[in-house]
This record gives structure tokens, sequence and C-alpha cells, in this order.
């Protein structure tokens, strides 16, 4: 049995050293360009190029040193095997504090948002659904002034107010009389139970605060609801008509489809690295994420020209 265990033990050391190996290509220029020419007209010319910055590389050296340490992954794993008799994985994440994210530095956001150099944060408020810890939403609170989360894991709302954010209620952050200059959702769509009433609220939200809409998405998208109001089911209760099995299929269809039926111009969109924390296999988890800068047209859906072509009630078709 000794004898076993220690073999399966250097087996996963191997498998580690690897999976390091093959995380660390020298050129990571994939992780950011699409293929242009599989892209819709409409989707390719509000394409913006992302790169890998400093902030970025520092967070994969960083995820590394802590996948490196056998005595803190050992750690991770034996607290991680007791608590999953009591909670969730995303609640003992935030206990932990690991499992951090990264999807874009500050420097990174500031472009793309057009954030000019003599920006001041004072008396701009952000409104970031979904925050989980606020790794994510930390790069984006440098830029304001005061930062509003929402977050359905109480033990991510605790983290949350300990980085000093104010926590607002998950179920009516559409409801409250509060003005933001900037409103974000990332990964979030999703994960609701209901994606087009999420982009209906945030539609609403955007136009009555007169702010564009932060959202990113894993594609190819799959969806998995892990807070669902009835509490059992992981699906949900809607989909969203998105066409295609590839990344640019998808982005394509959500820009010519989804977004416009929803009220909202596709300002630009760009395609990221979502990053996580490695544990004792891997260094890093990567997936593809699209972020997109959605602007609220008044009035209903928006045209190929960017010009309001129907009403303000949109009736979309279920899948």
């Amino acid at each position: 049995m000794r004898l076993q265990r220690g073999a399966s033990w250097s087996q996963m050391l191997l498998e580690r050293e690897a999976a390091i190996a093959r995380a660390n290509p020298h050129d990571r220029a994939f992780w950011y360009m699409p293929k242009l020419d599989r892209l819709t007209p409409s989707a390719s010319a509000v394409f913006s190029l992302s790169y890998l910055d400093q902030d970025t590389q520092q967070f994969l050296d960083d995820s590394l040193a802590t996948t490196e340490s056998m005595c803190l992954q050992m750690w991770y794993s034996l607290a991680s095997t007791i608590l999953s008799l009591l909670f969730t994985k995303t609640n003992i994440n935030g206990l932990l504090g690991r499992g951090g994210m990264f999807l874009f530095s500050t420097d990174h956001i500031r472009d793309f948002l057009d954030i000019p150099a003599e920006w001041s944060s004072k008396g701009h408020k952000l409104l970031d659904l979904g925050s989980g810890d606020g790794g994510v939403t930390r790069h984006l609170s440098a830029l304001y002034d005061e930062v509003h989360v929402t977050e359905m894991s109480t033990m991510m709302q605790w983290r949350l107010r300990q980085r000093g954010y104010v926590v607002v209620d998950a179920n009516d952050w559409d409801k409250t009389h509060e003005r933001y200059s900037l409103i974000s959702a990332l990964n979030l769509l999703d994960r609701h139970f209901s994606p087009r009433l999420l982009l209906s609220q945030l539609h609403k939200k955007a136009l009555d605060s007169s702010c564009d809409v932060l959202l990113s998405l894993v594609l190819p998208i799959k969806p998995y609801v892990e807070f669902h109001p009835n509490g059992t089911s992981i699906r949900p209760d809607q989909y969203l008509a998105v066409a295609g099995h590839t990344l640019e299929e998808q982005v394509s269809s959500l820009v010519d489809g989804e977004f416009r039926l929803s009220g909202f111009e596709v300002v630009k969109w760009t395609k990221l690295p979502y990053l996580c924390e490695g544990d004792l296999h891997k260094p890093f988890y990567r997936l593809d994420d699209v972020l997109f800068r959605l602007r609220p047209v008044a009035g209903g859906m928006v045209g190929g020209s960017g010009v309001v072509i129907g009403g303000s009630n949109v009736v979309h078709n279920e899948l």
C-alpha cells in the first residue's frame, strides 16, 4: 500500500511538471487573436485586439509560485475535502482565499473603455454584478470612486466587504435609484437562471444611468446555474439563441442577434484569456473569454447601422 501511494505521488508530480511545461508556450498571441476571417462583417468591424501585459504575466508568475508550494497545495486539498461536507465549492474558495481569477488589468480596461489620461474617479460609481471574491473587480475599482457589487455566495459577500465594496441585494439591484458610470456583468450571463431577463435588466439600468455595460462571456457557451431560485436546477429557464460551435461563430451570433434584439449597440469587443489560479495538477487554468462593451439604445432593438428598428417591447423566441 505504501509503495502504491508513493508511485501515485510520483506519477502526479511528473504529470504536474509536464502540465507546467505545456502551460508556458513561448507565443501566447493565440490567447488574444480570434480567426478574423470567420467573423461576420459587423462583428469584425468592432473587434479590438488585446495583448499580454505586465499585470497578466505577474498573475501567471504568482500562480506558478503557488502551484509549486507543495505544503500549501496539500493544505488546500485537505481543507477542501473537509469543508466540502458543509460548503459549496464557491464558499470554500472564498473561505480559503484560493482559486483567484484574472481577466484584465487596470491598463487593459482603461484602454478598452477609452478612459482619458486626465480621468478622475471622483464622483464616478461602478456596479459590478456577480463579483465573486472581487479579484477581477479590483482592476475596475481603481477607476471609480465608489464600487457597488452583487454576489449570491455569503462567503464571497464577506470577502467583498473586506475589500471595502458596497454589497447590494442581488435580487433588487435593478430596482434602486442609484445611477452608475459603468455596469459590469463579467462571466455572469451563462451562469444566470434567466439570461434574457438579465439583459433586459441591464438595458433598463444602463439606459437610466446613461452608461455603458461591460459584459464578458466564456465561449463556446456552456450554461451552468449554481444559484437557481428553485434551489435544484443547474439549467437556465431559457437559453440564448447563440448559433454555431466556435468562438467566432458565437461572437457573430451575439453581435448580430441577442445583443441587438436586447437593445444594445456593440461598441467593441475583445478576446481575452480568463485565468484561474492553479492547484496540485496545473499552474493555472485558462478559458477563452470574450469581453463586450455594450451601449443601450432607447426604444428597441438596433439595426445593422446602429439605428432603432423596433418598438420598446421585443419578443424573443425560445430555443
